[in-house]
C-alpha cells in the first residue's frame, strides 16, 4: 500500500501536477507514521517492511532494486542551511537496512554498494563497499564472509 501510495505521487511529481503528491505524504505520514516524498526514487522489489512504519526518507535518496529496509529506519541528512551543500544517498540494488538504523550524510554523496548489509541500530556515515555489512555507530563495514568451497 506504501509503495503503491508512493508511485502514484512520483508519478504526478513527474507530471507536475502540484497538489497530489503533498496530499499523498500526507496520507503516508498520517496512516503509517512514514515521510516518503514523491521526490524520491525507489527501485522494483523494493519492500518496506512493517508497512514502512516510523521511516524517514530525505527527497534526494536513490533507492535500488530490491531492497529491504525495516521499521524506524532513518535515512537522510542535511546541510548547514539553506545555502549549504546539497547532500545525495544512494543504495545499491539487494541492500538490506534493520531496524533502527540511521544512514547520514552531512554533505555530497554517500553510496551504500550492491548487496550489501546495514545492521539495525548502525548508524553509517560514510560510504559502505559493495558486499559488506556495516555495523556499530558509527558504522564501521567489513566484507561478507563467502563460504569456502570444499
Amino acid at each position: 500500500m506504501l509503495l503503491t501510495l508512493h508511485s502514484i505521487a512520483r508519478w504526478c511529481y513527474l507530471h507536475r501536477i502540484p497538489f497530489v503528491p503533498r496530499f499523498i505524504k500526507v496520507v503516508m505520514y498520517v496512516f503509517f507514521n512514514c515521510i516518503l516524498p514523491a521526490e524520491t526514487s525507489v527501485g522494483a522489489g523494493t519492500c518496506f517492511h512493517h508497512h514502512g512504519w516510523c521511516v524517514l526518507v530525505h527527497p534526494s535518496v536513490e533507492i535500488g532494486e530490491g531492497c529491504n529496509i525495516y521499521n524506524q529506519v532513518v535515512i537522510g541528512g542535511g546541510h548547514d542551511g539553506p545555502d549549504g551543500p546539497p547532500i545525495r544517498i544512494v543504495l545499491g540494488n539487494r541492500v538490506n537496512i534493520g531496524t533502527g538504523a540511521k544512514i547520514l550524510c552531512k554533505s555530497g554523496t554517500l553510496t551504500i554498494g550492491d548487496g550489501s548489509t546495514v545492521a539495525a541500530n548502525a548508524v553509517v556515515l560514510s560510504d559502505v563497499p559493495p558486499n559488506s555489512i556495516a555495523a556499530g555507530m558509527p558504522a564501521h563495514s567489513k566484507p561478507k564472509r563467502r563460504p569456502v568451497a570444499a
